[in-house]
């Protein structure tokens, strides 16, 4: 029987299906008798501007140009405000980015400063490697799962599993890693992430990679005919182009806002935003959609004179968080959540980057340095029971800490790292030249 404090089963959710979901939420919103506001939306438009504008004596907005990607027709759109949770390649982020520096000029406020705006780019050992998904059959079979002569295992899609190929070199390694899924009925997308150079990028039809695969994994039934996979799917695998995995990025602009005037002591009208559009890197520490949905609840604290953090009031916005102006909000958001992401960021370079056992010998062996130093870390932890703290990795894991919280702590035992090679340098320095070598080095000519 498991445990009550067992974690909670985790499951991947592909991307057409959380979009699914989302349209379900925004219809339920909209058929309700008492929605007031009902949400619209448009597919296949393209933001081109994002300012801010008065005209005829109207109160400041935001205003937004958008075109449709199909007939290339423009529609304008006003509002209050703007939040930009358009991607990695975001466009409202870059609008934000080309405005003119002059306040005068661009609308926005007194210290508005474009080049916050600008991503900062990082890169991590899973920068640029490539993926794409190869769709495997509910329920297949592993072949001698358990040893020469077993009976086949029949997968079961809640669990995970990693499928290793024969090949070992640096351009023909394969690994095969499926992520647990709640629905046992339908098809299982395997991801194959690869260095760029690796010999399945080569391959352009669909019977080539049928017989790459199946000499890689001769185990499975990946025959061109009666195997477990058909046609059709190899030749679309054979043609994808896959991705790659970003930068490690991100922005320290998450919103922007036009000042009040003498008739209008605050901001009325801003821009935020949200998910990858301030923030990206590769899937390793498995915190992107997480990450990009707490961006949501800070934004949403924020504006309702929350700690964008804690989701506690402060003192002296308990009486007035009623009438909280969108400036406060903003500026909230961005004072308070912007170290979180930079945080982030830093926990997504180190995290573990090596988990796609990248082949090359300069990945070996800098996987092998990352490992010994997480096993420190994790035996330095339990020897002082939790005085040293454990590595960044295992700490992300722990709900009630935020992404500054998890990098304080990781970087308070690299701290104690360097202290005792510091002074461990120093000893043997002392014990091998004495304190006069140090006074001679010391000493001024």
């Amino acid at each position: 029987m498991q445990s009550e404090k067992a974690a909670a089963a985790g499951y991947w959710l592909p991307r057409h299906e959380m979009v699914k979901l989302m349209a379900e939420c925004i219809h339920e919103h909209n058929a309700k008798k008492d929605c007031e506001n009902k949400i619209t939306f448009s597919l296949g438009q393209e933001c081109i501007s994002v300012k801010p504008t008065r005209e005829d004596g109207q109160s400041k907005c935001i205003r937004v140009k958008a075109r449709n990607v199909e007939d290339g027709s423009v529609t304008l759109h006003q509002a209050a405000l703007v939040v930009g949770a358009d991607g990695m390649n975001s466009k409202v982020r870059q609008c934000l980015a080309d405005a003119d520096p002059s306040t005068a000029e661009n609308g926005w406020q007194r210290n508005f400063n474009p080049k916050n705006f600008v991503l900062k780019r990082y890169t991590s050992p899973a920068s640029h490697l490539r993926i794409k998904v190869l769709q495997l059959p509910p329920r297949f079979e592993i072949p001698d799962a358990l040893g020469s002569g077993s009976p086949p295992l029949v997968t079961n899609s809640e669990k995970t599993y990693a499928l290793r190929s024969v090949n070992t070199g640096p351009r023909n390694y394969l690994s095969l890693g499926l992520l647990p899924m709640k629905d046992n009925t339908v098809v299982r997308p395997t991801n194959i992430v690869t260095r760029p150079d690796h010999e399945v990028w080569t391959i352009r039809d669909g019977p080539t990679m049928q017989r790459y695969f199946q000499k890689a994994f001769p185990r499975y039934n990946f025959e061109e005919e009666g195997g477990m996979i058909s046609k059709e799917e190899w030749d679309r695998f054979a043609k994808a182009e896959g991705t790659r995995f970003p930068y490690c990025q991100y922005s320290e602009g998450l919103a922007t806002w036009v000042d009040g005037n003498d008739d209008d002591e605050s901001g009325t009208c801003g821009v935020a935003l949200v998910g990858d559009a301030i923030h990206a890197f590769p899937p390793d520490i498995g915190q992107g959609v997480n990450a990009g949905l707490m961006d949501v609840v800070c934004l949403d604290r924020a504006l309702k004179g929350l700690d964008p953090e804690t989701g506690a009031y402060t003192e002296k916005d308990e009486e007035r968080s009623s009438s909280l102006p969108l400036e406060t909000g903003l500026k909230r958001y961005q004072k308070r959540h912007a170290p979180e992401i930079a945080a982030l960021i830093r926990l997504a370079r180190f995290g573990a980057p090596y988990q796609y056992k990248q082949p090359h010998r300069a990945d070996r062996m800098l996987l092998k340095f990352w490992t010994a130093n997480v096993a420190l870390r994790v035996i330095l932890s339990k020897l002082t029971f939790g005085l040293v703290q454990p590595p960044s990795i295992m700490l992300s894991q722990n709900k009630d800490l935020t992404f500054r919280q998890v990098m304080k702590r990781a970087d308070l035992t690299t701290a104690l790292f360097k202290t005792i090679l510091v002074g461990g340098f120093g000893f043997w320095v002392n014990q091998r030249f004495g304190f006069g070598f140090l006074k001679a080095l010391l000493v001024k000519p």
